[in-house]
């Protein structure tokens, strides 16, 4: 059921746009760079969100259906979607754990050399993942690109 997962991104871009879009647009505004990269995180948790939901949603729809027709290939095909958003789950879980690993060490690092930036720069991507992490209810996609003003 491809509609459902468009209808899942399409439902995770909305809500990020309105959300992160509102807050990229305020950090643009006020050039906090924070803000809009805060922002520009919410808009891409939140697509990310709606795939997975997208393919859990198709998945489960089309195992069902295909087991109630007798149809092996929408049950095969809804196994796949299940697998496939399984899998987002997954890296995303791993890629949570790796942020928040990398960030926590960076801020240790800091305070063991006494580097007040290192610290600050990983407490702020900390920050960032909780905020969008808290709004996207865990899918987080942090870009932790330049620093900001």
């Amino acid at each position: 059921m491809d509609s459902l997962k468009k209808a899942g991104i399409l439902t995770g871009a909305a809500v990020g746009g309105v959300i992160g879009g509102t807050l990229s647009v305020v950090g643009k505004v006020t050039r906090i760079k924070i803000i809009d990269t805060l922002g520009s995180s919410i808009v891409d948790s939140t697509i990310y969100t709606g795939a997975i939901a997208g393919d859990l949603a198709s998945g489960t729809t089309d195992l069902i259906s295909g087991k109630l027709t007798g149809n092996a290939q929408k049950v095969a095909d809804g196994v796949e979607d299940l697998k496939e958003g399984g899998s987002k789950v997954a890296q995303n879980v791993v890629g949570n754990l790796k942020l928040l690993a990398d960030n926590g060490g960076e801020i240790l690092t800091g305070v063991k050399e006494r580097d007040r930036d290192k610290i600050k720069h990983g407490a702020k991507n900390l920050a960032m993942a909780t905020a969008v992490g808290l709004i996207t209810v865990g899918a987080v996609k942090i870009d932790e690109g330049e620093e900001e003003n």
